[in-house]
């Protein structure tokens, strides 16, 4: 063998192994950015005591706020310090991941499809149980924080600007077209004449503690399987919710009656969501599945 491809032979792999030794590194540092704005973008919320679910009766005219019934049994819930992110993970962030972490590749549905402005990077990601929890652990290892899904009573916690007695998580506790929700007007035209309630984070002002879009644009994923009867046997430190269920608890109005965005109103759905009778890699999941991490102490 002519010595040249003798020597090419012996050096290839050495090469090969440079340029994989190369997009590792700059995959690293390309994912340590990430984490890093991730993190800057954390709120502190500061632990302490509160009285969650419907704090109705005891404030204002003393009588309900939600129509549900899951979350009458108000009881007394003690949380540790934690970091909730100030904005829903959008689409850009997702998108990031996938290209650097190889996380799941999202399945739009026809409806994304033909809406495109759905899928702008400034709009929070239309996504699973599952992969939203995977997104959260990826930052926790690449950061070494322990990040996760909020839990059911963080979210709560931190929509209330600590247990107050907020109705919504705005920045005056009310609801006020034009001023701190979207107008309709202002909704068709940010859903690409959908007249969903989705529109880019940050758009309007945040709650107390920070925090945007707490119960708007989108119902939010929490790590708790959801039971109905939950409130009256809750722990009262750092409830985490049951140990094993059918649905997964999510907060947050994706249309419809403003119910939906009370800061106790709870909802539960499958963590593969199913659409039209069809799985998600089938079909893809209506819009509204949504998401933001929590750093917890």
């Amino acid at each position: 063998m002519n010595n040249k491809y003798i020597i090419l032979f012996l050096i290839s792999p050495l090469l090969l192994a440079g340029c994989d030794n190369s997009q590792s590194t700059e995959n690293t540092q390309q994912s340590q950015k990430v984490v890093k704005r991730s993190l800057d973008n954390m709120v502190l919320v500061k632990g302490g005591e509160f009285l969650m679910g419907d704090f109705g009766p005891l404030v204002g005219e003393k009588i309900p706020f939600s129509i549900n019934s899951d979350d009458k049994t108000l009881h007394k819930v003690i949380l540790d310090d934690f970091m909730m992110s100030k904005y829903k993970v959008t689409n850009e962030d997702y998108n990031n991941y996938v290209k650097l972490a190889g996380g799941e590749k999202l399945t739009t549905s026809a409806l994304y499809r033909q809406h495109s402005k759905l899928l702008d990077g400034n709009i929070s990601v239309n996504i699973p149980w599952k992969m939203a929890k995977d997104y959260c652990l990826w930052l926790a290892k690449v950061s070494g924080e322990k990040i996760d899904l909020p839990t059911e009573a963080q979210w709560e916690f931190a929509a209330r600007s600590r247990g107050k007695y907020l109705p919504y998580a705005t920045n005056d506790g009310t609801i006020i077209r034009g001023e701190n929700i979207p107008t309709y007007e202002e909704i068709d035209i940010e859903s690409d004449g959908l007249s969903l309630p989705i529109y880019p984070i940050g758009k309007y002002p945040p709650n107390p503690l920070g925090l945007y879009d707490m119960g708007l644009s989108g119902a939010e994923w929490t790590n708790d399987w959801y039971a109905k009867d939950y409130y009256a046997h809750s722990p009262v430190k750092n409830p985490q919710g049951p140990d094993t269920g059918e649905k997964k608890v999510r907060r947050g109005n994706i249309g419809g009656d403003m119910q939906y965005a009370l800061t106790m109103f709870r909802q539960s759905a499958l963590p593969v969501p199913v659409s039209k009778g069809r799985t998600y890699e089938k079909n893809g999941i209506p819009p509204g599945y949504v998401f933001r991490c929590v750093v917890n102490n």
